[in-house]
């Protein structure tokens, strides 16, 4: 489904395929400032010239020296570089096969109570980047002597993503549900049906979709046969708004996403 960098994809009952594509097919775009977020922080550590992401999955570490190192278990990079550019503000990179996916800049407030952060990644097989910002609150102070961007961040509302990683679109004919998105994610499933192939997303193999009514969806993630995430997505009666139910299980992470049909 969406995956904001911040994403989006969909149970089998006799409902009227009509009916199920009047309501979902077309073109839809979250709106980050409508939805409800996770309130679990994040939390990462540079001390002593080592970064460590405490709540990545599995635990990321590496030398915060500039230079790219070697990281193992994440599907979306296999290399990180991090960079301390003054006692503020910390440069991140990550690579995967050699080529550059990720870029961003944390910068600290002066009162050291919140964190933002620009970004740009390009993940999917279009070549197109999301890009962006964000804001999260401090819930946790950085440890006597870290720098100031350690600590634990809860990300909150203030943020501005591009279209890009917001827009999704689906289709359906008969039973078969088709996604795709600007970056270049898409999979076509059956609803009821096996988990097929999604393609154009490293962190997400296989996707399998079931339709409990005529208005609501679940969507199953899985990444080498292990579920990651599940979403339940509602449409309004009057078929303009989507409201995204997430259960990112990899990250014991829940949120609520609403998105608009364009």
């Amino acid at each position: 489904m969406i995956k904001i960098t911040i994403g989006i994809a969909l149970v089998s009952t006799a409902i009227s395929p009509v009916v199920a594509q009047d309501v979902l097919s077309g073109t839809w775009k979250g709106d980050i400032s409508a939805s409800q977020l996770s309130t679990k922080p994040s939390s990462t550590l540079i001390d002593k010239g080592l970064y460590t992401c405490a709540t990545c999955k599995p635990v990321v570490k590496v030398v915060a020296d500039g230079g790219w190192h070697a990281v193992a278990g994440q599907p979306y990079y296999d290399e990180m570089s991090v960079t301390v550019v003054d006692p503020a503000v910390v440069k991140y990179a990550t690579k995967k096969g050699g080529k550059i996916v990720s870029e961003a800049t944390e910068t600290v407030s002066a009162d050291g109570k919140s964190i933002a952060t620009a970004f740009s990644e390009t993940v999917g097989t279009t070549g197109v980047p999301i890009t962006g910002t964000s804001v999260s609150d401090r819930v946790a102070p950085a440890p006597a002597g870290a720098h100031a961007t350690s600590g634990s961040w809860r990300q909150t509302k203030d943020a501005q993503v591009s279209d890009s990683g917001l827009t999704f679109t689906f289709a359906q004919v008969g039973k078969v549900v088709t996604y795709s998105t600007p970056i270049g994610i898409s999979f076509a499933a059956t609803i009821g049906g096996p988990a097929v192939p999604v393609t154009g997303d490293p962190g997400w193999t296989t996707v399998s979709l079931t339709q409990p009514s005529a208005r609501t969806l679940h969507e199953t993630d899985m990444f080498e046969g292990k579920v990651t995430g599940k979403f339940l997505m509602t449409v309004s009666p009057d078929g303009k708004t989507m409201t995204i139910d997430v259960n990112d299980i990899k990250r014991g992470k829940t949120s609520t996403l609403v998105a608009y049909k364009q």
